[in-house]
């Protein structure tokens, strides 16, 4: 038999050693990350009378957090992988992805850009077959976001005059734990709103660090309505609350596995170096007045994103409606996130929201949101999870801020109702719809008028929208809870606005209306 016919689909274990001695599996890199690999089989296939392809199946391990000392009963995550292969170009990988879900993650050959396997080479769920073209690949569960590139965006943008970078603590492994503080500071804080927003308390939820760093970017940005946010609120910001576990290439724990997240109401001996930092500062920062809104932001692995919010019965109807507010502006026009993506929990005390929950009740609304790693709106025939995506989901995010604190900008104009006949209108403080302020109005009678005014509106053009009063409940119409673009207005000088409507039905609601400048 011909030498070159001796490495067959079928080989010898000689044949094998020899293919795998040309590939080498390492994690030697930041957030690097897998428990083992097996290599499995090698072919050598000819495919034409001068060429054939090598074939190599490996099993990927991923790596379980250490057991954890705190909850001893919880089960380590295995979910974060990141390795690097060399030695693959031209050659017909098949990895076996174990421990862990595989639905068509992340491939570079620099460490940097980032691409998704296509649909081709991740038939089976958890398999990854695909020829690789150039000789270094580093596969990830998800597009990095490291340690270092947190650090890198904090230099950044603590370079802007209205952002102040704090060291509140180190890990217990030494490493920075930083929060922004964003405001204008030439204008007084008395008055302000004030929102505290971190990140990242599990290692593997690296979506979560870029929607959040999209977020971000829109506060910081030069725009009207950043600088009106500005000008009107505070942000503190801690992007990485666990750097540890994401350096380390943990999951969802710490380097010695404690999950911080439920790490919030343990005994003082007990809890984290990081969770007892931000209890610290939090404490500092609320001594005077609470955070109107507190954001924790995480990754799921079901196919949408989605809020936490807290049921009736472990808070108030009042609140709930109020987190309905919230998750409904974060829908923008719903391609990323729905009504039917909304999810619901009791409040836990031994999470952050629960913390904060137990010390205002509901004068801070704390609430978790989560951004998927695959795709939106449980569609894989849709938009599917990309830095792109989630910068958009930032943006979306943003805009859901800036309504739901009502900020009083100049290019972005909340405004409701102020002058209506109480013979025609009834003023309605029902828990059971989502509004804003403390009720909205329902008509009596038919082509009731109803007046909107603001002291001072800037000239210009302006599209006209109007929100639309749904239930406060576990889903809702596509069209209720949204504002629904009505119009366009142009205010010819700076001054005074006053806008009139007149219902069309009886027992029509009515609500705030909102204000965009071209």
């Amino acid at each position: 038999m011909p030498k070159k016919f001796i490495c067959m689909l079928l080989p010898t274990l000689f044949c094998s050693s020899i293919l795998f001695s040309q590939i080498r599996i390492s994690t030697e890199f930041e957030s690097g990350s897998i428990g083992k690999y097996e290599f499995i089989d090698s072919a050598k296939i000819k495919t034409s009378d001068t060429d054939s392809l090598k074939i190599y199946s490996v099993n990927i391990f991923s790596r379980f957090d250490p057991l954890n000392p705190v909850d001893t009963t919880l089960r380590p995550s295995a979910r974060w992988y990141y390795f690097r292969m060399d030695g693959v170009k031209g050659k017909q990988i098949f990895l076996n992805i174990k421990n862990s879900e595989a639905i068509r993650p992340f491939y570079s050959y620099d460490g940097i850009n980032f691409k998704r396997f296509d649909a081709s080479e991740n038939i089976n769920r958890g398999q990854i077959f695909k020829v690789f073209q150039k000789d270094t690949v580093y596969i990830s569960h998800y597009i990095p976001y490291t340690y270092s590139r947190n650090q890198a965006k904090i230099g950044e943008w603590a370079q802007k005059s209205f952002v102040k970078v704090e060291e509140i603590g180190k890990s217990l492994n030494g490493l920075a734990v930083d929060m922004l503080t964003i405001t204008d500071s030439s204008i007084p804080d008395k008055g302000k709103k004030r929102v505290w927003i971190h990140g990242r308390s599990h290692p593997s939820e690296q979506p979560a660090n870029w929607h959040l760093e999209a977020l971000i970017e829109n506060i910081v940005a030069d725009t009207p309505h950043a600088r009106d946010i500005r000008r009107k609120s505070i942000f503190y910001l801690v992007p990485m609350i666990n750097p540890d576990g994401v350096a380390g290439g943990y999951s969802r724990s710490t380097s010695t596995g404690v999950n911080i997240e439920i790490n919030w109401d343990r005994p003082d001996s007990l809890t984290m170096p990081e969770v007892k930092l931000l209890k610290k500062k939090i404490s500092q920062l609320t001594s005077e007045a609470p955070f109107d809104l507190f954001l924790n932001m995480h990754s799921q692995i079901a196919n949408s994103a989605t809020y936490w919010i807290h049921t009736a019965k472990s808070t108030n109807e009042r609140f709930l409606s109020k987190q309905i507010l919230l998750s409904a502006l974060t829908m923008g026009n719903r391609d990323l996130y729905s009504p039917k993506n909304q999810s619901f929990s009791d409040m836990g005390s031994r999470y952050p929201e629960g913390w904060i929950w137990n010390q205002f009740g509901e004068k801070t609304l704390p609430i978790t949101f989560e951004t998927p790693y695959t795709y939106f709106n449980e569609n894989p025939a849709g938009e599917w999870v990309s830095t792109e995506s989630l910068a958009a989901l930032g943006l979306n995010s943003f805009n859901a801020i800036y309504d739901y604190l009502k900020i009083e900008g100049s290019s972005r104009v909340i405004i409701e109702p102020v002058r209506f006949s109480t013979r025609k209108w009834e003023n309605i403080p029902d828990n059971s719809k989502v509004f804003f302020g403390d009720s909205f109005l329902k008509s009596k009678k038919e082509k009731s008028k109803i007046t909107f005014t603001r002291q001072y509106l800037e000239k210009g053009n302006y599209r006209l929208f109007k929100w639309v009063v749904g239930p406060s409940g576990t889903t809702f119409g596509e069209r209720e809870n949204s504002w629904e673009e009505i119009g366009y207005v142009i205010q010819s000088k700076n001054g005074r606005f006053t806008w009139r409507t007149n219902n069309l039905v009886i027992g029509e609601s009515v609500d705030a209306i909102l204000l965009i400048r071209d």
